[in-house]
């Protein structure tokens, strides 16, 4: 079937939604067949809201069920996403029925490799019992302890590379054989980092190390990576100009060309204020596309607006007709993400 110019742009996004239900009338439902987008993410509480409860997640057969309604509403498999690591990063909390799942970080203090496999399997299992088919993990930052972001969150695993490379090698081989595929972050990483990229810009150029670069580079080598998630922070050594998500510099010189990876570029949520507070939606928009980004995660859960990927539709398309955006680019990124689709 012939795709519309929406149909071809909306392939490039996964969105957020409220509700723990859907019917065919849905906003959800609407943009998922009006627009085609590629997926969504759920998310347990609702920002604006707040509470437990307050989103997607009420209990594992909910989400089950919830699942099957979004994949009712399409002929071929799409991305049901979530942040899965685990400590602070759990949507799958035991208020809603599910196990505790350790901090990635106390994964690493314990660097027991029969645990992680245990692990692994426990979370596969919950995964695709609720029918989530793409989990936004495990984080390949370096450990730089809690003076940093992600380090005070628990969220790193250690500071050496080859333990974040082999209990994260058993975390994505685990899922996938579950049908789920892993995205790893925060390209080209943000463990050093001490801003929190949700409120503003973070500049990591004088504390980032190469060595951050190690486990995508091993792990891009060993073929298990099917996904790349790019951070906002900010790298003068890469591009003087631009955070790493617009950057062309790092997505496609480096990433791609240097680092040879040839699966999805997925950017973390441009509604984070570190991009909404400096671009427009066009420019933000322009920028990635022509960077390399495959795939934008719009949460729409900092702040919601019900709207939010018609006009994230509408700004692409006005890039595409003022042309700075070509449709090349997007139908170069709609066969990456078909070819990915195509295993599920």
């Amino acid at each position: 079937m012939t795709k519309t110019l929406d149909q071809k742009i909306g392939q490039l996004m996964i969105a957020g939604f409220r509700e723990n239900k859907i019917s065919k009338t849905s906003d959800i439902s609407k943009y998922i067949r009006d627009y085609n987008i590629s997926g969504v993410i759920l998310y347990d509480e609702d920002m604006e809201k707040g509470g437990s409860f307050s989103r997607n997640i009420n209990s594992p057969n909910q989400l089950k069920n919830l699942s099957k309604s979004i994949q009712n509403n399409v002929d071929n498999p799409i991305f049901i996403s979530i942040d899965q690591e685990g400590g602070k990063v759990s949507r799958l909390k035991e208020e809603y029925g599910f196990p505790s799942f350790p901090s990635w970080q106390e994964i690493g203090k314990l660097d027991d490799i029969s645990e992680t496999k245990k692990l692994a399997e426990s979370l596969a299992n919950h995964l695709n019992y609720c029918g989530i088919n793409l989990n936004y993990a495990p984080v390949l930052d370096l450990d730089y302890g809690q003076k940093t972001y992600i380090g005070n969150a628990q969220r790193a695993l250690s500071k050496n590379p080859k333990k974040i490379i082999e209990h994260s090698s058993i975390l994505i081989k685990t899922l996938k054989k579950k049908n789920i595929f892993s995205c790893v972050k925060h390209f080209p990483g943000q463990g050093s980092g001490l801003g929190d990229t949700h409120q503003g810009i973070d500049d990591i150029s004088n504390t980032w190390s190469k060595q951050e670069l190690i486990p995508y580079e091993t792990m891009i080598n060993s073929g298990i990576l099917d996904m790349v998630m790019i951070s906002h922070v900010f790298h003068r050594l890469y591009d003087s100009n631009l955070p790493a998500s617009l950057s062309k510099n790092i997505a496609t010189k480096l990433l791609r060309k240097k680092l040879h990876f040839e699966g999805v570029i997925i950017c973390d949520d441009p509604s984070m204020k570190a991009i909404s507070n400096n671009y427009s939606l066009e420019d933000t928009f322009t920028y990635m596309i022509n960077a390399g980004i495959d795939i934008f995660c719009l949460g729409n859960n900092l702040g919601f607006d019900p709207y939010y990927v018609p006009k994230c539709v509408q700004a692409i398309k006005e890039g595409i007709n003022k042309k700075k955006i070509s449709i090349e680019k997007i139908e170069q990124s709609i066969l990456r993400i078909n070819k990915l689709k195509d295993k599920l």
